[in-house]
């Protein structure tokens, strides 16, 4: 069997990486660098387990990995919801890890790995018995895009920043729900965060115009709380905020992994661990050496439904805390009530976490 991979991307250097562990398949891709953003990665418990597996894990240095017990949601100034690695018996929810460091790992990995033909043309070629894996969604071709996509826009922009602060965030990643924007804080020590600040893109338009002075204001009064002072903050890259998602994972001979069929809110940090889960379920598939049509079916079976059920969930929240006709009073009475369960919020987290992936 020959495998064509015709994305460049963190992903699919991945899963390069993988179908040369598990499967004795022919990989063909391109031989280009991966470009790299500054972000940070929260990695959850099972892409944890499957990148130790690949051999990946262990190339990461610790010094630059932060492991985290405990996640803590606030409706503006009060905190509402705590999930813990004791809810579901493990021994961290996640793992903080950044894009450079974590590419770094995989490109090593990559270098090792026996099987892999490097096409140094710009377009691969393939017959139609090849299985080509796209992980790009520009690659997708265009007619699929237009009947199988459902597309939306949240009409706010998500913002990359860099916050070095005074107080001890014990490394607790934080999400701070304020009106109608999101605050997702990354502990990347004990006194800064990696912060990724969804807001209107009214609001961005303006803040767009002004000095970084503004943006320091802004922060601190939404959370002074849980930073203290603000020493020094970076403001990175900005990007239009979406989510889309497909009902055709495959077509022709094309198999869609990661965010060629998935784009998440970055609410959650689900989109590269989702996108490792598809991974995980097509290597697996891949290494019974199946027909192509038996391969694709049960890919679909198996993926679809998953990733599908986790953005209605995502979207369900950030409308849940954006209905304004409901009063905070009552919201947080709801959030308390979540937080004391003893059956919900641990499946939550066991969903989020990938922890049924390992049980099954």
């Amino acid at each position: 069997m020959i495998i064509n991979i015709l994305s460049n991307s963190l992903l699919s250097n991945i899963t390069a990486i993988s179908l040369n562990k598990y499967s004795d398949c022919n990989i063909n891709m391109q031989n280009n660098e991966l470009k790299t953003h500054s972000r940070y990665y929260s990695l959850n418990y099972f892409s944890k387990f499957f990148l130790e597996n690949i051999n990946v894990w262990d190339k990461l240095s610790p010094l630059k990995i932060t492991p985290y017990k405990k996640i803590e949601i606030y409706l503006n100034e009060h905190h509402t919801i705590s999930f813990n690695d004791n809810d579901i018996d493990i021994d961290y929810l996640g793992y903080i890890v950044s894009e450079d460091e974590l590419s770094k790992a995989v490109t090593e990995t990559l270098l090792e790995s026996k099987s892999i033909n490097y096409i140094k043309d710009q377009r691969m070629h393939s017959t139609s018995s090849d299985i080509n894996i796209i992980s790009d969604y520009s690659d997708v071709d265009s007619e699929i895009k237009s009947k199988h996509f459902v597309s939306e826009s949240y009409n706010q922009t998500a913002i990359n920043i860099n916050i070095t602060h005074s107080k001890d965030n014990k490394n607790i990643p934080r999400q701070i729900f304020y009106k109608d924007e999101i605050l997702g804080f990354l502990p990347t020590s004990n006194k800064t965060y990696n912060l990724i600040w969804t807001i209107p893109d009214k609001l961005f338009d303006q803040l767009s115009s002004t000095n970084p002075d503004e943006y320091l204001k802004l922060i601190h009064k939404r959370a002074q709380l849980i930073l203290g002072e603000i020493e020094e903050l970076s403001i990175g890259q900005s990007f239009p905020l979406s989510s889309r998602h497909s009902d055709c994972y495959c077509y022709q001979n094309n198999i869609l992994v990661g965010e060629s069929a998935h784009k998440f809110h970055p609410l959650a940090g689900l989109g590269l661990n989702m996108g490792i889960e598809d991974i995980d379920v097509l290597s697996r598939l891949i290494s019974k050496n199946l027909e192509f049509n038996v391969i694709s079916r049960e890919y679909v079976i198996k993926r679809i439904f998953r990733n599908s059920s986790l953005h209605h969930i995502l979207n369900t929240i950030i409308k849940f805390h954006s209905f304004n006709l409901l009063p905070d009073f009552f919201r947080r009475i709801f959030l308390n009530i979540f937080d004391r369960s003893i059956f919900l919020k641990p499946t939550i987290i066991r969903n989020a976490t990938g922890f049924d992936n390992l049980i099954k």
